[in-house]
């Protein structure tokens, strides 16, 4: 009896829903696919931090000199989380309301400040400076107040200074001090959203501020009297850049991934169900882009992963972590510990991917269809998972469609159990017993605690 056999899940979401690279599949969610066993296991949880202290959308997370890490929230809220996870409110900015970017940086003077922006107010704070936040503008001529009204006023250090998207400019601050709020002019209807330092230039994603559908992406050296090199990007506003083994922008409201080099830009895929992310929601975890995804179509909202971890392994989409959330406002890899903040209606949280616990994963086979010498009907029988010895409380389930019409089907084991959860059991099989040209493979896989099944291989008979 002929199968379909799949024994790889490292290929991350395909391009295609009936192909792709060895290993992909059509869609998956909270899966680990990036182990050193090509295998099919459950990622970890997300886990609250900060319950009852946030109240507002944290938009900006800055990891700090003195061992704590700011968050910076659009209602003008500014807040400490220690080494420890322990999140405090230390700071209310009352001259106007929103902060819209924020960082860390370093003066000549040997001391360290937090900058941050409000619409047109540029603030700045010593670290560790005063522990009562007293301190607040406390350095010669601050706060700034000729910013121009814009959402966002990102910051990054870059090129031995600190450089802030400032609408049509970038404004700057120097290792001296020095300020100005018009260090490069990026010339009328391009704005200022994302910032990067790469090599020795700052890197500006710059969406069009008219109906045009294109962004801008332009690099300066912070010497020139003019930008250095600039790109048109046609797939819609660039809202972060990341650089991992690839220079990388997330762009427009459908879930574009891009490469952009300054030489070669191009599209690499779109998330199924598109969405965005902001400045701020964008992170490297050990060599992977992290993206804090919302507005997809597919309530498929939360982190998404793109990159290898391994030189001779592919680039590959995954669905990391899902939220379900009506906006993500920063994701920020903190020590060993990712962050991400976000708000659902009326209600602000910070959650942390959680070590000690692992969540409820699912997997969708690419289209199986019969090789084209199989000139009959074919009727899909048996599922037959081979796996690690399954943990206690742990449980797997296998579900089937076929011809994608209608909802998927739970297949069955003998005597109609919906599940397999034999502890140490590894081999569970399920039955399906309907005919079509196409079959879909869902299996779901739900751990216990920090314990998940492990799925070796998959066989889907068919005769």
């Amino acid at each position: 009896m002929p199968s379909y056999i799949i024994k790889s899940f490292r290929g991350g979401e395909s391009d295609y829903e009936d192909k792709g690279i060895p290993g992909s599949f059509k869609q998956g969610q909270s899966l680990d696919i990036r182990k050193k066993v090509d295998s099919l296991s459950c990622q970890q949880a997300l886990v609250e931090e900060g319950s009852g202290v946030i109240v507002d959308l944290i938009k900006f997370i800055v990891p700090c000199s003195d061992g704590n890490s700011y968050l910076f929230g659009d209602a003008s809220k500014i807040y400490k989380r220690t080494s420890a996870g322990t999140i405090t409110l230390v700071y209310t900015d009352t001259g106007e309301t929103g902060i819209k970017g924020a960082c860390e940086w370093f003066l000549s003077s040997g001391n360290t400040y937090l900058f941050w922006a409000t619409n047109t107010r540029l603030n700045c704070k010593q670290i560790p400076g005063n522990a009562s936040w007293t301190d607040v503008n406390a350095l010669a001529g601050y706060p700034k107040t000729n910013l121009t009204a814009a959402t966002w006023h990102t910051m990054a250090q870059a090129v031995g200074t600190l450089q802030i998207a400032n609408s049509d400019y970038l404004a700057m601050v120097g290792f001296d001090g020095s300020y100005t709020n018009a260090a490069l002019n990026l010339f009328k209807k391009n704005t200022a959203k994302a910032l990067l330092e790469r090599g020795n230039s700052v890197i500006v994603g710059a969406p069009r501020s008219d109906n045009s559908p294109e962004s801008n992406l332009v690099a300066w050296d912070t010497a020139s009297l003019a930008y250095n090199d600039k790109k048109v990007i046609l797939g819609g506003a660039v809202n972060a850049l990341i650089d991992t083994d690839l220079p990388l922008m997330q762009v427009g409201t459908g879930g574009g991934l891009y490469y952009g080099d300054l030489v070669n830009i191009m599209p690499i895929l779109s998330i199924d169900g598109g969405g965005y992310c902001n400045p701020g929601g964008v992170t490297t975890d050990e060599g992977l882009a992290l993206f804090g995804i919302y507005g997809n179509t597919s309530s498929r909202n939360g982190i998404w992963s793109y990159g290898r971890k391994k030189k001779n392994a592919s680039h590959v989409l995954n669905f990391e972590y899902p939220l379900t959330c009506d906006e993500i406002g920063a994701v920020q890899k903190v020590g060993s510990d990712i962050l991400l903040s976000y708000k659902s209606g009326s209600t602000y949280k910070m959650m942390k991917v959680n070590t000690a616990a692992k969540a409820t994963a699912y997997y969708y086979s690419l289209d199986l269809v019969p090789p084209a010498k199989a000139n009959y009907l074919p009727t899909w029988g048996t599922i037959i998972l081979s796996m690690k010895a399954l943990p206690a409380s742990c449980q797997v389930e296998a579900f089937y469609r076929i011809d994608k019409t209608g909802n998927f089907v739970q297949a069955k084991m003998e005597g109609s159990v919906s599940a397999f959860t034999t502890t140490g059991g590894k081999e569970a099989v399920f039955f399906a017993g309907e005919k079509g040209r196409i079959a879909e493979l869902e299996l779901k896989l739900t751990p216990s605690a920090n314990t998940t099944p492990e799925i070796y291989k998959a066989e889907f008979y068919f005769q």
